[in-house]
């Protein structure tokens, strides 16, 4: 369901958006109040799950890898469960798709930790149906990917009309100037940032706002290392979704400030696979321990027979058993 301009008003001015396919208003809903944003970014901790979509031999989206997923992660202690974008490929998603999703995501986690739904590089008007939507299925906070149209007022503009409509925590994802950022956090339901840049990037935003922003990475145990002197506390871990044993050996050598083994578990796991990576072989690799197929939508490929027994040799010599995760 797309939003048209005539409804735009309507949800900014009126304060009223319905739910897909009813005719309930999403702020009539008779659900629980959402997380404060001072208690999201409190538990804004540990080893994040981010997932690809999952998808049957049809090229329909599959939702029961994805709570499989989630159950596997949060029995392993996982805390947060995040949707982005990317890797979720709204690309090749429908918004109704997108939404559905995102109601899964909630839903699996069942308050067993903080959910963050997600935006696209979207127009003002679908990121207040959206972040309505996720407040009325139980989110913890939205994620509020940056347009690349307009201007820095215009991006001021976008996000005041976002918080105004939701009372969940805000996401910042994109890469807003420090002029931008410092404006941005006035607002006071932004509290979190998906940092994916380089050191010339992320250490002045550490500099001007550590104290306020919890700063997130957006990839990688490594990155995370580089960047939690400086106060990192969360960060995407791929681990999560196939062996979380592994996301929660890194953390606990984390917290234990055993920065040895946070080393080893690094070089021994992560720089491997991120030498082969490809969202390919992330779906092969749900498809090798058990939790999804690996099918991707035409015109992405999906990996061979050949591939995925290469994948298969690659992890055990990882020495990871998947009879055993």
């Amino acid at each position: 369901m797309e939003i048209n301009r005539r409804r735009f008003f309507t949800i900014t001015g009126a304060g009223i958006a319905l739910l897909p396919g009813s005719s309930v208003p999403y702020n009539s809903l008779a659900s629980p109040p959402p997380m404060p944003p001072d208690q999201f970014n409190r538990l804004l901790r540990g080893p994040m799950l981010s997932f690809p979509t999952t998808y049957d031999k049809n090229f329909e989206v599959d939702y029961a890898p994805v709570r499989r997923m989630i159950d596997r992660a949060a029995d392993a202690g996982i805390k947060v469960f995040t949707l982005t974008s990317g890797n979720n490929q709204y690309d090749q998603l429908s918004y109704d798709e997108i939404k559905a999703l995102t109601r899964v995501v909630v839903e699996s986690v069942a308050g067993r930790g903080v959910t963050i739904a997600a935006t696209g590089p979207w127009w003002t008007g679908k990121v207040i149906d959206y972040a309505r939507f996720a407040e009325s299925v139980g989110a913890s906070a939205v994620q509020v990917s940056m347009s690349s149209l307009g201007d820095e007022d215009s991006q001021m503009e976008h996000f005041k009309a976002v918080a105004k409509a939701t009372r969940l925590a805000l996401v910042v994802h994109g890469q807003p100037s420090l002029g931008l950022m410092k404006r941005l956090l006035t607002i006071e339901s932004i509290v979190a940032f998906k940092e994916e840049f380089t050191t010339d990037y992320t250490v002045p935003l550490y500099e001007q706002f550590g104290e306020r922003l919890n700063i997130f990475a957006g990839g990688t145990k490594a990155r995370f290392l580089a960047y939690e002197p400086y106060g990192m506390h969360a960060y995407y871990s791929l681990f999560s979704t196939c062996v979380p044993t592994v996301a929660m050996r890194f953390w606990a050598a984390v917290q234990n400030r055993d920065t040895q083994q946070a080393r080893d578990i690094i070089l021994k796991y992560d720089a491997p696979l991120f030498e082969r990576f490809s969202m390919a072989f992330w779906q092969g690799t749900l498809e090798h321990f058990g939790i999804a197929k690996r099918y991707r939508r035409p015109p992405d490929k999906t990996l061979t027979e050949q591939q995925m027994g290469e994948l298969r040799v690659f992890y055990d010599n990882l020495g990871l058993d998947r009879s055993k995760v």
